[in-house]
């Protein structure tokens, strides 16, 4: 056993510790967020500034194209987007929906539309919406719920609730790098094993970013429901919007961290206990993100039907946790922040992986970047993320 791990740690090590660093926006940064301290929330009081306007159809089938002009995008500052994704070399995809069409869309390196990459820890947004199903659906009845009464096989989660989960803020220790997430991930149960490192803050005092915290969700769905993340996803979210999907029949068995990159397509990936991680592992193309995102945008309704309630779309991109990160609040498993001057929530996951909305603007922006061997982007340089999503926003007059 003792060699096993031996084998297994040098793999990771030789091909992508460095990498697990950042699974989404990196961060094992402990930052001041303590609930008595002064807030500076980005959602205004009276929410988000939602489109209203009825749509003429829906992209269910696929997207339907329009110009940019027609849909009041600058073409001159768009193509200065365009030309920043295209000067780097790990930037794959770039999407922007505007008023429900496709004003937008190019490939760069070996990026292309049918092309379905891990998407990281947005990911985690996806996990979200699951849980908003059962929370629609009552079988579970609040978020203010302890953690140990809706999973009582699990008494260590003492005071922890469901809320803490979703905010990151269960005040369990974790590092996305080294031993602490080698013997996760190869664990026999992963909610079991975080659930054994010691605590660092009381529940609800901090935020501290955890992909374990997160396998916490889909832990919960099945255990809740009986079915798989993975199944519910696929009946209630992806098949009414039009998007191919396959769950995994059989739980793959990783022996080494490259196991974990070896490309997929439309599915989602499994723990040791066959339960779909809440992390990472949603391997999905440019075009089915921006229907999620666009989910959203019109506050979980689609084709005349409610997919999620508007109250959970409400709950979940609001600003629950503020000041992270120098410039972010943080939702139920999404991030907030301004971008070009305007309110915006977005998916977000490691090597620039974003599903960006921003409700004012009837906008959704999707980035794709190299995801088998990802690179976190670093602001100022030719790979931000984050700045070529700025670039889009300004690019939309006003």
């Amino acid at each position: 056993m003792k060699n096993t791990f031996v084998i297994l740690r040098k793999y990771i090590i030789a091909s992508c510790l460095l990498a697990i660093i950042f699974l989404a926006i990196s961060c094992s940064i402990l930052s001041s967020c303590s609930k008595d301290s002064d807030q500076d929330f980005i959602v205004p009081n009276t929410g988000y500034d939602w489109p209203l306007q009825e749509r003429l159809y829906w992209p269910t089938e696929g997207w339907e194209s329009a110009s940019l002009e027609d849909h009041n995008v600058n073409p001159v500052k768009m193509d200065l987007a365009d030309q920043f994704a295209e000067n780097d070399s790990l930037a794959r995809a770039l999407l922007v929906i505007k008023d429900g069409y496709l004003v937008f869309e190019s490939y760069y390196g070996e990026g292309g539309m049918d092309q379905s990459t891990d998407l990281w820890s947005v990911t985690k947004s996806y996990t979200s919406a699951v849980l908003g199903l059962l929370m629609d659906n009552g079988t579970i009845q609040s978020t203010s719920q302890l953690m140990a009464d809706l999973m009582p096989a699990y008494p260590e989660f003492n005071k922890i609730t469901l809320h803490h989960v979703l905010t990151q803020t269960t005040g369990l220790y974790w590092k996305e790098e080294g031993a602490t997430w080698v013997n996760w991930v190869f664990s026999d149960d992963w909610v079991a094993h975080a659930l054994s490192l010691e605590s660092v803050r009381d529940p609800g005092e901090a935020f501290f970013y955890s992909s374990a915290n997160s396998q916490f969700l889909t832990s919960l769905v099945y255990y809740k429901s009986g079915i798989k993340p993975g199944t519910l996803a696929k009946e209630q979210l992806f098949e009414p919007m039009g998007i191919v999907f396959d769950t995994l029949d059989n739980t793959i068995v990783y022996s080494n961290w490259n196991d974990y990159q070896t490309p997929m397509y439309q599915t989602w990936r499994q723990d040791t206990r066959g339960i779909e991680i809440s992390s990472f592992g949603l391997y999905m193309t440019a075009r089915d993100m921006a229907k999620f995102g666009f989910l959203y945008l019109n506050r979980g309704e689609w084709d005349n039907q409610t997919i999620l309630s508007e109250d959970w779309v409400r709950t979940s991109t609001k600003d629950h946790i503020t000041n992270i990160y120098g410039r972010y609040s943080y939702g139920y498993q999404w991030y907030i922040t301004m971008v070009g001057g305007q309110p915006a929530f977005l998916a977000s996951g490691f090597g620039g992986q974003i599903i960006g909305v921003v409700p004012s603007l009837d906008l959704v922006v999707v980035l794709k970047y190299e995801a088998e061997n990802p690179v976190h982007p670093e602001s100022g340089t030719e790979h931000d993320d984050m700045h070529l999503f700025e670039l889009v926003v300004e690019s939309v007059n006003k």
